[in-house]
């Protein structure tokens, strides 16, 4: 017993048993656990203030046909198509806004540090057989 937690040696395959990990190792598997949930609530994160906090407005509705006049209703289609257009480009907007601060935020600083750690993890332990 270390730590007041009891160590089992689980047999691995026919010929051989489990290893016990280094402190090294087990506080890099520690690390490894809390920056892939740091990813994950990096991620929720920008989720949620790329498409919750930042409404859109509301769709902006087609013109019903006015039978009295062509012309009008020719211009309330412009304005139509003019107006979905713009909806458009906020949407379009939004959603790059959320892939630029995904790949600020983890790709570009976090996720390098993950592979680090995971490369140190299975390094060590390749080293160690």
């Amino acid at each position: 017993m270390s730590n007041g937690r009891p160590e089992f040696k689980v047999p691995v395959g026919d010929e051989g048993s489990g290893k016990e990990v280094t402190p090294l190792q087990r506080v890099g598997y520690k690390l490894a656990l809390f920056v892939l949930g740091y990813i994950f609530v990096a991620s929720i994160a920008i989720f949620i203030v790329s498409f919750y906090m930042d409404r859109l407005p509301p769709v902006p509705m087609p013109p019903t046909s006015s039978g009295s006049d062509a012309e009008h209703y020719k211009a309330l289609v412009a304005a139509y198509k003019d107006s979905a257009d713009v909806y458009q480009q906020l949407a379009k907007a939004r959603v790059d806004r959320a892939i630029q601060l995904f790949q600020l935020v983890v790709a570009s600083t976090i996720l390098p540090a993950f592979t680090a750690i995971l490369g140190y993890i299975f390094g060590s332990r390749k080293s160690g057989e």
